[in-house]
Order: C-alpha cells, then structure tokens, then sequence
C-alpha cells in the first residue's frame, strides 16, 4: 500500500472517466492508503476499495436508461434523481453483487465529502467514524434541487460539491505529500456564473439556510478558483492530476451508452499513458 492520498472529483455520470482511471489502478496493483470522494468519486471509490475492477462502469452502462437507477421512478422512491435504493438494494446484492467482505476488512483509509446544509460546510465522513456509510454516499451524492437533503443522526446534507468540489486541501492537512488528483473535466474547463433564475430557485427550495444558499450561488467562483490553484499545485510537484485531455461531451445524466463507454475507455488509456510518471512520482516501481 502507498502512503498517498487518492482524491476523487464528482460529476455524476462523468465519472466514468474515473472508473477506467481507478480498473486501471487496480490491474497495476496501485493501491492508496486514503481514498477521498466526493459524489461520484465516492460511488467509485466504493469498487476501487473493493478491489472489483468493471463493476462501476458495467453498473452504468447497464442501468443508466433504468427508470429504476435514473428516472422518475428513482425520484418516487427516492426523492431524488439517483435511485439508491435499487443501486445498494437489488444490484449490489444480486445482480451486480458488491464484494462487502473485501470492502470492509480493508485497511484502505475511505473518506466521503458532504454538505451539512444546517452548518453550510464539508464534513468528512470516514468509514470506521460513520454508522451508515451507504447513506452517507447518498448525502454526497444527493444533487441540489434534483434531490431531497439527507439526514444522518439528526443533520441534512446535500452534495459535497456544494462546499468542496475537490478534497484536495483535505489530503495536504492530514499531511500526505503524494496527492493523485482524479478530476473529469478537462484542464480548460472552468464553470459559468449561476444565473438569476437558478438564485431565485435556491432561494425558494432552501430559504431556511441562508449560509446554504450563498455556497450555493458562489460555487462557480469557488471551483474555478480552486482549478488554478491545482494548476499551480500540479506544476510545483506537490499533486498529480489525471484529467480527461479533450472536451468531456458526457452529461450528468448521460443515457447514450456509447458515449458513457468511450469516456470509460478514456479513462483507462490516459492513465495508462502516464502510468511511468505517475509511478516516478509515487516512487513505487
């Protein structure tokens, strides 16, 4: 296992990209003592810490056009877009069976980012500190209007993206000086201002936290500004960023299964590019 961080970006069904990044880890036997995930990166890191490489991408290419996983069903059972009753429910236990022996009895350090929407902050959710680690990747994952707060032992949370997009201060404060960075965006993106109508939204569907609201309608500003200091972060040696080198065309909800696997396929040959430097970088052989 290698002193070093993992820290996984979100970006719901862009994480394919992360899924081949982390099989491709996997197949070289590249394994972090921390992994930290926010949103998506958490679903993934779910099956990197259980060592089952494909099954993140298999579970997406399979059920991405099911109402059951993404949809209007998801939503009724869910009161949210992301159906995880039937992802951790009937895919995790009988037709994609997730490997909970391996998971639990890693010695892997695994970190969830989410949003205390009374607090309006980060709180990292650690797997031997928390009772319920599948609702607590359901509170991350748990997108802004598109999915009802999540409680756990009495506070809401929200998408861990609301506060911290990228853990990666989270990683150089517990004081790991080899950080791999996973993002799915590639190194020009940077996010628009949020429009008038979408403040009034946030205003209507949360004017009981106010501090809520204005992390809300500054995280643009916020992730931009943290995509230059990883940039600055990157060149001083101090992380390594593995990112997607074009324009990524994969949207949140993406049903087009093609796209969802070409990005998949990116994922794996990217990181397969830089495997030497990457090792160079860890110091591992």
């Amino acid at each position: 296992m290698i002193k070093a961080a993992l820290v996984l970006e979100g970006g719901a069904l862009r994480g394919m990209y992360t899924s081949g990044v982390l099989d491709t880890f996997l197949k070289n036997n590249i394994e972090f003592e921390a992994v930290a995930g926010v949103s998506a990166g958490a679903l993934n890191a779910m099956n990197y810490i259980s060592k089952q490489i494909g099954r993140s991408a298999k579970i997406n290419l399979e059920f991405c056009d099911d109402p059951r996983y993404i949809g209007r069903k998801a939503f009724i059972r869910n009161k949210g877009i992301i159906g995880y009753d039937y992802l951790f429910g009937d895919i995790s236990k009988n037709k994609i069976p997730f490997d909970y022996n391996t998971f639990e009895n890693t010695k892997q350090r695994y970190i969830i980012v989410a949003t205390n929407c009374e607090k309006a902050q980060t709180e990292y959710l650690e797997k031997n500190n928390c009772n319920d680690l599948f609702k607590a990747v359901q509170a991350s994952s748990s997108m802004p209007l598109a999915s009802a707060m999540v409680e756990i032992n009495g506070n809401h949370y929200l998408d861990g993206a609301v506060t911290t997009s990228i853990p990666v201060d989270w990683a150089l404060e517990q004081g790991y000086d080899k950080i791999v960075v996973v993002l799915t965006r590639d190194k020009t993106y940077r996010k628009p201002l949020i429009s008038g109508k979408m403040k009034k939204l946030y205003k209507l569907a949360y004017h009981k936290y106010p501090a809520l609201i204005e992390k809300l309608n500054t995280m643009p500003e916020r992730y931009n500004k943290l995509q230059e200091r990883l940039l600055n972060l990157e060149k001083e040696g101090k992380i390594f960023i593995i990112r997607p080198k074009t324009k990524v065309n994969v949207s949140r909800l993406e049903k087009d299964k093609t796209k969802l696997d070409n990005l998949y396929k990116e994922g794996i040959a990217e990181t397969e590019e830089c495997l030497n430097e990457l090792k160079k970088y860890l110091e591992i052989n």
